[in-house]
């Protein structure tokens, strides 16, 4: 057996978050020469939302991890892994195979969130071709998330990509909201920070004229936010930037004025309403 594989392997599966629960089981199954194998793990996560009290609801993960022998030597390689969510409030599962392409690696936990339908940011490296070194790589943070509506032809969910050409800017988009709290820049550099990792995270928002507590999470596709209640459910977009008191305001007084008047708009009143 080649140990310094076996070390090299653990180390992986340490560092994409499995720990180091399935050592004994990894060091037994490339001990018996197989030409590839599998080996499960099942993890369990506290949804955001019942963090402060667990006992609400557990989701529970499978992952499925796949390894095959190199045609050349004795050593193994772990090509990914599908990853199975059964979450607390459905039936239905979801599944997912992650590659373990260096460009797009997702630990355990990462694809948990994916799989939930958060988003997340990563840094990749890709190759620097503005200054025409083949080895020369630049470090990019790209968003990434999974499309759960559709599966490609291999049944798999695709995996988006948002590159910062595509304009989600998260700073500017938080600073849309009337969040409270927010005026402290060491808890807005924490929240910018919670939502890159993909969290769902919970913040004070003053909403239909008072302030209440919301849960939020990034939505670069839709360069937005998503916002929901205690309960989960979606807030709309307009509740939360409801129409200006003065439009509203000088649009009923111009309705109010031309029936009273009952006489044709002259031209200046036309451009008006075309331009509403």
């Amino acid at each position: 057996m080649n140990q310094n594989n076996l070390e090299y392997l653990q180390k992986m599966l340490d560092h994409l978050g499995f720990g180091t629960r399935l050592n004994a089981v990894l060091e037994s199954a490339i001990y018996k020469k197989p030409e590839s194998f599998n080996i499960g793990l099942n993890q369990k996560y506290i949804p955001a939302e019942f963090r402060s009290d667990p006992g609400k609801g557990v989701d529970m993960m499978h992952f499925d991890l796949q390894f095959n022998k190199s045609r050349e030597t004795d050593a193994y390689f772990l090509n990914g892994f599908e990853a199975t969510l059964k979450r607390y409030n459905t039936d239905q599962p979801v599944s997912k195979i992650f590659d373990i392409e260096k460009h797009h690696r997702m630990t355990a936990l990462q694809s948990y969130k994916l799989l939930c339908g958060l988003s997340l940011q990563k840094d990749i490296f890709l190759r620097d071709l503005t200054h025409g070194g083949a080895d020369t790589l630049e470090r990019i943070p790209v968003w990434f998330s999974l499309d759960l509506q559709v599966t490609n032809e291999r049944g798999n969910h695709p995996l988006n990509r948002f590159y910062p050409g595509y304009g989600f800017d998260l700073e500017a988009t938080v600073d849309r909201y009337n969040f409270k709290g927010l005026e402290d820049m060491q808890k807005r550099d924490a929240v910018i920070r919670a939502l890159k990792y993909g969290n769902l995270i919970e913040l004070p928002l003053e909403l239909d004229g008072k302030v209440q507590p919301v849960y939020l999470s990034a939505n670069p596709e839709m360069k937005t936010l998503n916002v929901y209640s205690k309960e989960m459910q979606p807030i709309k977009t307009e509740r939360i930037f409801p129409p200006s008191t003065a439009i509203s305001d000088q649009i009923s007084e111009s309705n109010i004025n031309e029936v009273s008047q009952n006489k044709e708009p002259n031209s200046e009143q036309t451009k008006s309403r075309i331009g509403r």
